[in-house]
């Protein structure tokens, strides 16, 4: 079935990544390569074929889905990574643009998760580069993570008996029983003032 994973979560969204992806790849390689200034000669052999073969294949490497409980993530031709991000872990996820992915009209999905590690690091996080319309795939994950957490604005305004367990009425009865009890004996042991 193909709208399930292997571990058997239900796939809500796939993602889709622009068109424009490996563009956005190789102008950032370029400006690496170029910047080195040893790999000058090697930029034009990489502009006309190689760099953008190898941008190609990771651009069709690249997957992502939200399932029930998780955002996987997939990526790499050669050396292949997955990221299974649990929802309930998911702190933050921030839509960024670069000038360069704003000179493509792209944008960037970084997921930011508890525990993420320093600031700055890359621990605990993942970027999704060139998401086809971000800010819904964003929006979607963040309802099913409220979903999955029970964190919902439809909970939080939710009155307190609402939200109340229900009480049985056994442990009703147990605790009148045992008020009684206590009245009982506070009735033996405590003088009355019959003056009235």
């Amino acid at each position: 079935m193909d709208d399930v994973t292997p571990s058997g979560d239900r796939i809500l969204v796939r993602v889709a990544f622009d068109a424009r992806l490996p563009h956005y790849y190789l102008l950032m390689s370029s400006i690496g390569i170029a910047a080195t200034i040893v790999g000058i000669p090697f930029l034009i052999i990489w502009l006309l074929g190689l760099g953008q073969s190898i941008h190609r294949r990771q651009y069709d490497a690249l997957e992502a889905e939200l399932t029930e409980r998780s955002l996987n993530i997939r990526r790499g031709f050669l050396f292949r990574s997955q990221k299974n991000i649990p929802l309930d872990k998911i702190t933050d996820l921030a839509v960024a643009e670069g000038p360069l992915l704003r000179y493509l009209g792209l944008c960037s999905l970084a997921v930011e998760t508890a525990g993420g590690g320093m600031q700055g690091s890359a621990m605990g996080q993942a970027q999704l580069p060139g998401v086809v319309d971000a800010l819904a795939f964003r929006d979607a994950v963040i309802k099913q993570r409220d979903l999955v957490t029970g964190h919902g604005i439809a909970r939080a305004v939710a009155p307190a008996a609402a939200t109340a367990a229900p009480v049985d009425d056994v442990v009703l009865r147990d605790v009148r029983d045992t008020l009684q009890r206590i009245e009982t004996l506070l009735d033996e042991r405590l003088p009355r003032d019959d003056a009235s």
